[in-house]
């Protein structure tokens, strides 16, 4: 099989995944570069980042064009996130991964008990987030850190992003998914910036991983609309049982 065809097929997988979960498809973008197109790991998060523009910037449309995302908890969520991977950056090698990776399993753990337990009522289902100064300050604030632990961990914004807004602003998990993907295109952006002036992005394979994904992306939408939110919290937990695992295993 071509590399061509490979990175098609990643994407669309990577677009299912982003479509249905509200995530950006870099947890199946970089295993998908490094272990099927054997590509270097910084390498692969690089074309991952710029692929993730286009999966996200393809979702957060369907979602925001289907009532299903708050553009300004999302673009608020962005701001704080920029900010919070700058100085994750900066003190990354001050803080032992050890004990980020045992955090984020703590949290993701947690947060996915939370999830699972959605549909009996512990997620209030709000259709938008209050509109209230400290709201919005708390909204940056979590996306600061949200942003500190993706950049020193190497995570994807949707695993965080979504547990936050449903479980701490208690959207309904649909507007959830899709504020998320809002809040993850500028992130992505971002970084694919940076990393294109390091000359470190594949710009071929982004644009076939980008090309795969939007077919992706159209039918996990599809397959995220046509289930109740409690369902979608329910599988939503069990992703972040995995992406627990694949911290726990990965190698700092």
């Amino acid at each position: 099989m071509s590399q061509t065809l490979t990175a098609a097929l990643i994407g669309i997988m990577a677009g299912v995944a982003s479509g249905l979960f509200g995530i950006g498809g870099g947890l199946i973008f970089v295993p998908g570069l490094v272990l099927v197109l054997g590509f270097e790991q910084h390498r692969a998060h690089a074309t991952s980042s710029a692929a993730v523009v286009v999966t996200a910037g393809t979702g957060a449309i369907l979602f925001f064009d289907g009532g299903a995302a708050d553009l300004r908890s999302g673009g608020l969520l962005a701001a704080g996130a920029i900010l919070g991977a700058f100085a994750g950056a900066t003190v990354m090698g001050k803080v032992p991964s050890k004990w980020l990776k045992a955090l984020f399993v703590l949290v993701a753990v947690i947060a996915a008990i939370r999830l699972a337990l959605g549909g009996l009522g512990t997620v209030a289902g709000l259709e938008r987030v209050e509109d209230t100064v400290g709201t919005m300050i708390a909204i940056v604030f979590l996306g600061m850190a949200t942003g500190a632990l993706m950049s020193m961990l190497g995570l994807g914004g949707g695993l965080v992003y979504v547990p936050i807004l449903a479980l701490v602003f208690g959207l309904e998990q649909h507007i959830a998914q899709g504020t998320s993907l809002v809040a993850i295109v500028p992130t992505a952006a971002s970084a694919a910036i940076v990393h294109y002036r390091a000359h470190r992005v594949d710009i071929p394979i982004a644009l076939v991983l980008g090309a795969g994904s939007i077919v992706g992306v159209l039918l996990g939408a599809l397959l995220a609309f046509s289930l109740a939110g409690p369902t979608l919290q329910l599988l939503f937990s069990g992703l972040l049982v995995v992406a627990a695992g694949m911290q726990l295993f990965r190698k700092s």
